[in-house]
């Protein structure tokens, strides 16, 4: 057997084990109720106990439903301001991308008046024999300042969509960011109703051992499953240290 195998059958006997003992806990609970009710006199104080756990539940219910909602309308909050975000972030790309068509049309526009303006000056001042080189000076100025735009342009869309990628991954931040908090305070609105609850179903516990202290024969009653829990809980801890011995002797014989 490998250390995955025997620790992944570690695991399952105790599983295995700790669900023997919620069985046999919760068995021998449901005999505890059964001969406490079966003492008139420890009925309603066992009533009182009931009705103040359900009353506890349905609190702490309703308080756990309330942090649901609430956590279920901020994530669709989030989720709207993302898309708010990002439709903004989708107008101002356009609106650059469309600026930057027109500083490259205004550009090329440019470069062929000025290129037309040289030509135009080079056959009114030149003689011919420097219009030559002198066109062919305008005809590189213009390919010159023709590259520049192209580039420029290039530089201005590439930035745009380098923008674009930032605004979508801030509004994707932005909302994982929302989503967070609100579930933070989902769980700590959950811990605090579970704690309510605790507090309250202790109090009527405590309520109830007091008031089953001057029920005649209940003494005897918890004594007799209170000496019998111990016996599942020693039980449970003796099984529980066997399977970690035999886990350890399993250890050492996969490492020599």
């Amino acid at each position: 057997m490998t250390l995955a195998e025997l620790t992944l059958q570690h695991s399952r006997d105790l599983s295995a084990l700790e669900a023997w003992h919620r069985q046999r806990l919760e068995s021998l609970e449901a005999d505890r109720q059964g001969a406490l009710h079966a003492l008139a006199a420890a009925r309603p104080p066992l009533a009182a106990l009931d009705a103040a756990c359900a009353d506890a539940a349905t609190v702490r219910d309703n308080a756990l439903a309330q942090t649901r909602n609430a956590f279920e309308a901020a994530q669709a909050d989030a989720r709207s301001t993302r898309a708010s975000d990002l439709i903004e972030a989708q107008q101002g790309y356009l609106a650059a991308d469309e600026a930057a068509d027109g500083a490259k049309a205004a550009a090329l526009e440019k470069a062929d008046a000025d290129y037309r303006s040289r030509l135009d000056e080079i056959g009114r001042t030149l003689t011919l024999d420097k219009q030559f080189a002198a066109r062919a000076a305008a005809f590189d100025a213009r390919r010159k300042a023709t590259d520049a735009a192209e580039a420029a342009w290039r530089d201005a869309l590439q930035a745009n969509r380098a923008q674009q990628q930032s605004d979508l991954q801030a509004a994707l931040e932005k909302e994982r960011r929302l989503v967070e908090q609100a579930a933070n305070k989902r769980d700590a609105a959950q811990r605090a109703a579970d704690l309510v609850y605790q507090q309250a179903v202790k109090l009527a516990q405590t309520r109830l051992a007091n008031a089953l202290a001057a029920v005649p024969d209940a003494a005897n009653v918890q004594a007799d499953f209170g000496a019998r829990r111990g016996e599942i809980d020693r039980d449970f801890q003796r099984r529980e240290e066997q399977l970690f011995d035999a886990f350890h002797d399993a250890l050492k014989q996969i490492r020599t």
